[in-house]
């Protein structure tokens, strides 16, 4: 399955087998023989009471690339920190919890981009990639273009001495270390995208 967040709202291109997945606040899209995909962001954008809209498609990857035709791709990097306690690094802004995430600059490499955004948005260093956990894709409007930023998700080890200082002028109010036990209490209503993040990396035991 491929998906596109648009805040807390999903639309995500499925398999014909996910389709039939019972999900009740899900929404079937089925455009018929000529499909006009590349408006389907605009159109899903204003649907606010659809919360997820699923599109059945026998060539997922090649559907998901026509949905995000016309919208201008953002390459972005970020880190699911964790420390030599097991403990996660979370960061708090415009009311919600969440990552350490940032865009790339030009003609630099999407790992130190990422380590750099964590760095910044945190003031962490002593960090370390092990590995790519997953990408996300969501949308957002600027200077009058509907843009699709893809985040390249890394799990990173930090082996510092624990201490943060969250950058204010990104509106980050906190950036602090939580039990693994703890986690799903932060992250129960924070964005879908980082919601991911956190289902894949625990469900592929990294």
């Amino acid at each position: 399955m491929y998906s596109i967040y648009f805040d807390k709202r999903i639309l995500a291109v499925c398999s014909d087998e996910e389709k039939a997945l019972n999900d009740p606040d899900a929404v079937l899209y089925s455009p018929g023989s000529n499909p006009e995909l590349t408006r389907l962001p605009e159109l899903f954008e204003k649907s606010k009471q659809i919360k997820k809209l699923y599109v059945p498609s026998k060539q997922e990857e090649n559907t998901f690339k026509q949905i995000f035709t016309n919208l201008t791709l953002v390459q972005a990097g970020g880190g699911l920190v964790e420390n030599t306690k097991g403990e996660f690094l979370l960061i708090f802004r415009n009311g919600t919890w969440d990552l350490p995430k940032g865009k790339q600059e030009p003609y630099e490499d999407i790992r130190e981009a990422a380590l750099r955004e964590v760095e910044e948005e945190c003031g962490v260093h002593d960090l370390e990639i092990k590995g790519l956990i997953c990408n996300t894709y969501h949308t957002y409007r600027m200077n009058g273009k509907f843009m699709i930023k893809n985040t390249h998700w890394y799990h990173m080890i930090y082996s510092g001495n624990g201490s943060t200082t969250p950058q204010t002028e990104e509106c980050i109010e906190k950036a602090i270390w939580v039990k693994k036990e703890k986690v799903p209490k932060y992250i129960s209503d924070t964005y879908p995208s980082i919601q991911e993040v956190f289902s894949t990396f625990l469900n592929e035991g990294q």
